[in-house]
């Protein structure tokens, strides 16, 4: 069936219910999902969200603190690269271009929840956007780390995160300098297979310009598989087991892999160049995702709803990031798959 469930369109989806449902002609509804704008999906989104938590809450959804990931998701575009909400980004399905998004979401077995999505643009300024972002979230879920990428590696995004005083992890891009750090670190501990080394660094963006511009983190060497991986971060209080802990539970996001990939399958098909019609259809896409979640959430039982909830003891930082590598006795997975759940919803709506 070619609708939204089946990377669809919206031509698809009316095609497909318009007998059932009488529903508007293509035309018609096209024409009025260009009056919108991009507060009304945004708006749609947080409406959802509420009802949604508010249900959880009911259903004994637990909030002892979460680590957060925030991330830049995109979707790659083929169309005129002059558009305003284009972004040129790396290489991916063939193109060089693409509408991005910024994204926050819950990474934790049974509770994979989105937590917000803002478009970006060539004008948007990405930092006050995640000031924004950070400040929303916190009404609906207690924050407790932050995960991101390492496009997020810099001073300005370092100076942002530690102004609202919460914790954060993230990889560093290599420049001469960790690249020379690096090669001495190999140079000067020999590993063996199961084995790893970790150092502790103070590490300042911009060490050679004015104190007022400059930021100070904690770099993190990690010498492991005959390789040197770095890290920053604004927690200077662990030990080194502890921040070999706190790495391990940043390689364990994969949540946030998932969760694009569900998004992926949920996804519409659209040649539109309106943005916020497109941006729009992201924010269904995430609804239906978080549906899915929900769906699987209320049908575990107590045990298998939120595994990690029994562990996080006292909800210090140590002990939600402890809680996020520990070992559970059982694989969590989905009770109802995103292609089952899509299934269902065919014959929901008929």
């Amino acid at each position: 069936m070619a609708n939204f469930m089946e990377l669809g369109s919206i031509n698809s989806v009316i095609k497909e219910y318009k007998p059932k449902k009488k529903l508007y002609s293509e035309s018609y509804t096209c024409r009025i999902l260009r009056q919108l704008d991009e507060n009304d999906g945004l708006e749609i989104s947080r409406t959802f969200r509420k009802v949604l938590f508010k249900l959880l809450k009911q259903n004994g959804f637990k909030n002892k603190g979460y680590c957060i990931a925030i991330d830049i998701t995109a979707k790659p575009f083929y169309g005129n690269k002059n558009l305003l909400m284009v972004k040129g980004t790396k290489r991916k399905a063939g193109t060089n271009q693409a509408i991005q998004y910024l994204t926050a979401s819950i990474v934790e077995e049974g509770a994979r929840f989105n937590l917000l999505c803002i478009p970006i643009n060539a004008l948007t300024s990405v930092p006050r956007k995640i000031q924004e972002m950070i400040s929303e979230i916190e009404n609906t879920v207690s924050i407790k780390i932050l995960f991101l990428d390492r496009w997020f590696g810099n001073r300005g995004y370092c100076r942002v995160l530690k102004l609202f005083r919460y914790k954060f992890v993230m990889p560093i891009t290599k420049n001469d300098k960790l690249k020379d750090l690096g090669f001495q670190i190999k140079k000067q501990s020999k590993i063996k297979k199961g084995e790893y080394t970790l150092s502790e660094f103070d590490y300042t963006f911009y060490e050679n310009e004015p104190k007022e511009y400059q930021e100070d983190v904690k770099l993190l060497a990690l010498h492991e598989y005959d390789k040197v991986f770095f890290f920053i971060t604004n927690i200077y209080n662990f030990n080194g087991e502890e921040y070999y802990s706190l790495i391990e539970s940043y390689r364990y996001r994969f949540g946030i892999e998932t969760n694009y990939r569900v998004d992926n399958i949920f996804s519409a098909f659209t040649s539109s160049v309106v943005a916020s019609v497109r941006y729009l259809l992201m924010q269904i896409s995430l609804i239906a995702e978080d549906l899915w979640a929900f769906v699987n959430f209320m049908i575990k039982d107590k045990k298998h709803q939120q595994p990690r909830e029994k562990f996080k003891g006292k909800c210090s930082v140590l002990s939600i990031v402890k809680s996020r590598i520990r070992k559970l006795d059982f694989i969590w997975r989905p009770t109802i798959t995103a292609v089952q759940f899509k299934r269902k919803m065919e014959r929901v709506l008929g």
